[in-house]
């Protein structure tokens, strides 16, 4: 715990310094005079001499920051930035999006948002960089901006293939290798074949992830980007993992091992190191796989890294220690398991419904309890480490347990949608008198406009996303006071969850019965139900059926396949 503390404390000192020589920087002489594209040529030209590199990145700031030049001052922060220690970057992201909001510019707010996501997802905070790059989405989808609308798209595909929407990632990133190869080609475009390739192994096509890596290889080499190459041997070493090529896949993965390892990219790393000591283990030879099973747990407990297919390595190293009759190495590593678990179970609790779990923590628990009574009688000390970790075990099963509940209750509403043939926004007559203040609103005024909200019920007038109460009024030939009364009254809500709700049974319908309307972007079925913005679209979803959209489509799909 202490040397935890001794580190954050060292990383803030570290990124105070870097801002403090920033703030203290000078414009050297021989540069006061020289417009900002000099300097910005100058940066292109002493790339490899770092001392020049920071004098030019500096001024580029300053000259850009003096000049109110909110275009060139964001990428200046981007330029420094990736000359700064790590533990700067989001700093210098605040920074950027502190110009951005003044510029008042969609292009400009998108784009510091969308660096803000790129360095979240750099650190592995998905859930934060998949916040801002929705925020950008939204800002750069109003600009005419089409290299950042397709950076964008590529983010967005990253985080759905961490999340296992392998489908989802790979129509995006289609779109992203069109304009890539014909606007961007080199790294954006290598990236997204690369990306490409990693979504087909996932679905299981391997000759198209095969090609796709070939062409990428192809490009690469072309374009003169040998950086990308050692990324595509990984995917190919993947690859012919799940081909069951064991040996070639342990080839190509200790080929691209050491150039991966040297750019401090510690997800690929430790994942490559489970795809080697993985394919070790089929090939029986386990020897040699448990030192690269074990990497896995060094970067979990170094990085907080862990994904669900990593997962097994735990599994494989406590069978290992298991069967070399070490109780204390194989208890140490199902509570690894446990521990991972949870964190994944954690990072991925919004989704858990389309996570399928490989192991039963039933008899994870249930093997933990034997090894316990096994080692109680060694020392009196695992007393103490029993209870604890009994403890942590009924927590971690209450969670488990609820986290079924969850599913199975969201199964039995979709599940009661789809049997439901009636609008969700049905009406229901009011059996009372309508009293509006001190006055009764006359039952002939309430009966027509009852018979006109029933013809509006059956007319798509309300996907109208401007339209509002005052129309509503003029519609049903009533004021807005006693139209708002009425269908409070005889429909049982106020008149933003009525109009929301006639709204998403709209799409509900659609989603069941027309199977175009499932490949849908979340935008696109905003437009059709009515509504201003993807947000707004989404709570009145779950607020009418208790279930997300993608959830929704995602157990469409399931059951149109079954």
């Amino acid at each position: 715990m202490k040397t935890a503390k001794i580190i954050f404390v060292l990383l803030i000192i570290l990124a105070q310094e870097t801002y403090a020589q920033q703030k203290a920087f000078k414009i050297p002489d021989t540069l006061k005079s020289k417009s900002i594209d000099y300097v910005i040529d100058r940066l292109d030209e002493n790339e490899d001499d770092k001392s020049l590199d920071s004098i030019y990145a500096y001024t580029y700031l300053l000259k850009s920051k003096a000049a109110n030049d909110y275009d060139n001052t964001i990428k200046a922060y981007n330029t420094v930035m990736h000359k700064s220690p790590k533990e700067a970057w989001l700093q210098y992201c605040d920074s950027m999006l502190v110009v951005a909001k003044k510029s008042k510019t969609d292009s400009l707010l998108g784009s510091a948002y969308l660096t803000r996501g790129i360095v979240y997802y750099y650190f592995k905070q998905e859930p934060k960089a998949l916040d801002n790059f929705i925020i950008a989405d939204s800002f750069i989808s109003k600009s005419d901006n089409q290299y950042l609308k397709y950076k964008t798209k590529y983010s967005i595909a990253q985080i759905k293939y961490y999340l296992g929407y392998y489908e989802e990632a790979i129509s995006l990133l289609k779109e992203c290798e069109v304009y890539f190869r014909i606007n961007e080609p080199g790294k954006p475009h290598l990236r997204t074949l690369h990306s490409l390739s990693m979504c087909y192994i996932k679905t299981k096509r391997y000759d198209l992830a095969t090609a796709t890596n070939d062409l990428g290889y192809r490009e690469a080499i072309d374009v003169d980007e040998p950086s990308t190459i050692p990324y595509l041997t990984n995917s190919e070493g993947q690859n012919e993992y799940f081909r069951k090529n064991y040996r070639s896949a342990i080839e190509k993965l200790q080929k691209s091992l050491a150039p991966i390892t040297k750019g401090n990219d510690f997800a690929n790393v430790s994942t490559t190191n489970f795809y080697i000591g993985r394919s070790y283990w089929a090939l029986g030879e386990k020897e040699k796989a448990i030192p690269y099973l074990k990497k896995v747990d060094d970067y979990f407990k170094s990085e907080n890294f862990m994904k669900e297919d990593l997962l097994e390595a735990y599994d494989l190293l406590a069978q290992y220690y298991e069967a070399k009759g070490n109780p204390t190495q194989q208890l140490k590593y199902l509570t690894g398991l446990l521990k991972a678990e949870t964190f994944v179970n954690k990072n991925f609790r919004y989704l858990s419904d389309s996570i399928s779990r490989k192991y039963d923590m039933k008899k994870i628990i249930e093997s933990t309890e034997e090894l316990k009574r096994k080692l109680f009688f060694r020392d009196k000390m695992d007393i103490i480490f029993g209870i604890i970790f009994l403890i942590v075990t009924l927590v971690f099963g209450f969670i488990i347990c609820r986290q079924y509940q969850r599913r199975k209750q969201r199964k039995q509403k979709f599940k009661g949608i789809i049997s439901h043939k009636d609008r969700i926004a049905s009406p229901v007559p009011a059996n009372e008198k309508i009293v509006d203040g001190d006055l009764i609103i006359k039952p002939e005024i309430v009966a027509a406009v009852s018979k006109k909200l029933e013809k509006f019920e059956d007319s798509d007038i309300f996907l109208d996303k401007d339209f509002n109460l005052n129309k509503m009024a003029a519609y049903v030939d009533c004021n807005t006071r006693y139209t708002s009364r009425i269908i409070c009254e005889t429909r049982k809500k106020k008149y933003i969850e009525y109009v929301d709700d006639l709204r998403i049974d709209f799409i509900v319908n659609r989603l069941k019965t027309d199977n175009k309307y499932r490949n849908y972007t979340i935008k696109a079925l905003t437009e059709e139900a009515g509504f201003k913005s993807p947000q707004k679209f989404k709570e009145a979803f779950v607020k009418s059926t208790e279930l997300t959209p993608l959830y929704f489509i995602r157990e469409l799909k399931k059951q149109s396949t079954t």
